[in-house]
């Protein structure tokens, strides 16, 4: 013992190293079975008169599985021991019949309710992702990507397994073993009532293994969740494993998650080595005790050889069902483990809703305003405090400021991914929280800094299969941004297949097709976010003219760390710890000698540019540091 506790402390320790708790999926919520079951029944709900048909041709198929059995005893009492051949050709006939009808039966039903599932699977697979296409920014910024996947993937595939298989199948078993208790009693209900013995030990074994099985399932969803999730975010940041020499330590994290994986399985198939086997020797014994008493009543003349033959082969066939239930009633655990992992993600309400009634959908006309806006993404841990600014129709307004200072917070808070906690952002006098979260979007186009490209051709990543944008408005954009150059160079032009996240073009040219993206949906605010961090200079200078004609005419918020970028903005926006420090155009600034000017300063001490300041035409001001 003590030898085993030290090993247990020694694993515990190799998981703590790892970032890892083999206990934590022991304080495993509890649910109410019933109550995830009749959830999941709203799936099933719209087709109930379907699922009633199954369960009556499930009462037939039962029914008929009988027949086989009540036949040979018919064939052995009444006919081999008259030796009337015809009769027994005439039974073996209506033998092969009644299989004939189990198989047709069997086909219609499982075909039937496999449809049924499939059809309630993909309801469910539709709520699901709506609901999650509903949450903002800041929901996503908690929940992996592989839990996602895995709730959308694994768990729903395992409930498509109960619909498939479990939910009819259930009903049949238990109509086939009430059948089979009925049949019993009708011929001898003395033999059929020894035969019933068997029974309370079956019940207390199906308890324990339902206890036990119950727990499993849950552990193994848990687990395998997070297996998952650590193999996606593997593949997705393979370059930075490789490139900082981690495969060794992830693949041991990998290790031991895989290894925690396959203990939460080891418990379902030390429960199923268990079970089934003790489920045998309770059917031994109840055919001993129908041998013993059959045979006895049998010698005494108070039932016949095709009595026995009939209480033995129902006997077999009654730990059928038994055997089939305790499967169903596996695959019901881990259905309903896995509906509460759906479940419990369905009950994450968003957090950024639309209003009942959304203020009518308007272009913009006059300014976009930040008043008095405070944003924190946890608690009171403010990222933005009491800014305000205003940004009039047309303008071109950059904003600036040290890493981490909350500009790009304030582009997403103005596309509303998240919801302001103090003040107000204003559009056209409007505050956007009463508008439709869509109609808002629809006045924006973004441009960051990490580009996602879908896969797909060139062309379906640039107009994003919006219907309104054709071909023409797609090339004109492309040829506006400087992108149709190396576009006309790929294989198939703009029909050229784009590998996941761009994999096969360099950061400027996805950067470029950005550009196009948000110029072929014609927005009417522009907001670039590092948009030019990842372009080297070759290709800053082919859009630079680009920018220009993005910019014309169109309000633009630019967040910039090279502010030779922003120099010609007619405002920029200072940024530090949160707070709006000072505000001006570039002249301006570099003359306040505030936080504006040390930025500078530091960015341009190595070169021997000069800046014209503010004042006397003509006079110049030296960069320090030249």
């Amino acid at each position: 013992m003590p030898e085993a506790k030290t090993k247990d402390t020694a694993r515990e320790r190799r998981l703590r190293k790892l970032g890892l708790d083999a206990h934590d999926d022991e304080a495993l919520e509890r649910f109410e079975d019933w109550r995830q079951i009749r959830r999941l029944s709203r799936y099933i709900a719209p087709r109930k008169g379907r699922v009633a048909a199954a369960v009556v041709l499930s009462i037939g198929l039962s029914l008929a599985m009988l027949a086989p059995a009540i036949l040979t005893k018919v064939i052995v009492d009444n006919e081999i021991t008259r030796g009337n051949l015809v009769g027994i050709l005439h039974l073996t006939l209506a033998l092969a019949g009644a299989q004939l009808v189990i198989l047709l039966l069997e086909a219609i039903t499982t075909y039937e309710i496999a449809r049924i599932g499939q059809e309630a699977m993909r309801d469910l697979r539709i709520d699901l992702f709506r609901h999650l296409m509903r949450h903002s920014l800041g929901f996503f910024d908690k929940k992996p990507v592989g839990w996602l996947v895995t709730r959308m993937t694994s768990d729903v595939n395992v409930l498509n397994e109960l619909f498939a298989q479990g939910v009819v199948g259930i009903f049949q078993q238990i109509f086939l073993l009430f059948g089979i208790i009925a049949v019993l009693f009708y011929y001898n209900w003395e033999l059929a009532a020894w035969t019933m013995l068997i029974l309370p030990m079956v019940v207390t074994l199906s308890w324990f293994f339902r206890s036990w099985i119950k727990v499993s399932y849950r552990l193994t969803r848990l687990r395998l969740s997070r297996l998952n999730t650590h193999v996606q975010e593997n593949v997705s940041g393979m370059r930075t494993v490789q490139a900082n020499t981690r495969e060794p330590r992830q693949f041991e994290r990998f290790e031991a998650l895989n290894d925690l994986n396959r203990d939460a399985h080891y418990r379902s198939v030390f429960a199923f080595a268990t079970f089934f086997p003790l489920i045998d020797l309770i059917g031994a014994i109840g055919l001993a005790l129908i041998i013993w008493q059959g045979g006895r009543q049998f010698l005494q003349q108070h039932m016949t050889i095709g009595e026995l033959i009939l209480f033995v082969t129902l006997l077999e066939r009654f730990f059928h069902p038994i055997r089939d239930l305790s499967e169903k009633f596996n695959l019901v655990q881990s259905a309903i483990a896995a509906s509460e992992r759906l479940f419990k993600l369905f009950d994450e309400q968003p957090v950024v809703t639309d209003p009942a009634e959304p203020a009518a959908a308007q272009p913009l006309t006059h300014s976009i305003e930040f008043r008095n806006v405070w944003f924190a993404y946890q608690d009171e841990n403010w990222v933005l405090k009491d800014v305000s600014f205003r940004v009039e129709k047309g303008q071109t307004v950059a904003i600036v400021g040290p890493t981490g200072s909350g500009k790009t917070t304030l582009m997403a808070l103005l596309c509303r991914f998240y919801d302001i906690q103090r003040g107000q952002i204003l559009i056209d006098g409007i505050d956007i929280r009463t508008m439709a979260q869509r109609d808002l979007r629809a006045k924006i186009a973004i441009v960051m800094q990490e580009v996602f490209l879908f896969k797909g051709s060139v062309a379906f990543n640039i107009g994003l299969g919006e219907e309104s944008i054709g071909a023409d408005r797609i090339a004109a954009a492309a040829e506006a941004v400087e992108a149709a150059p190396f576009i006309d160079r790929l294989p198939s032009g703009y029909q050229t297949n784009v590998r996941e996240r761009g994999a096969t073009l360099s950061a400027g040219q996805k950067q470029l097709l950005s550009f196009a993206r948000a110029l072929a949906c014609q927005p009417e605010v522009l907001i670039l976010d590092e948009a030019t961090s990842s372009i080297d200079t070759e290709t800053e200078r082919l859009i630079e003219a680009a920018l220009t004609r993005l910019t014309a005419g169109r309000t633009s918020l630019i967040i910039a760390h090279r502010l030779s970028t922003i120099q010609r903005a007619d405002n920029i926006l200072v940024i530090h710890h949160g707070h709006l420090a000072e505000q001006g155009s570039h002249r301006e600034l570099l003359a306040r000698d505030g936080l504006y000017r040390r930025l500078y300063e530091l960015q341009y001490r190595d070169d021997s540019e000069i800046e014209t300041a503010p004042g006397e035409p003509g006079e110049l001001l030296p960069v320090p540091g030249t």
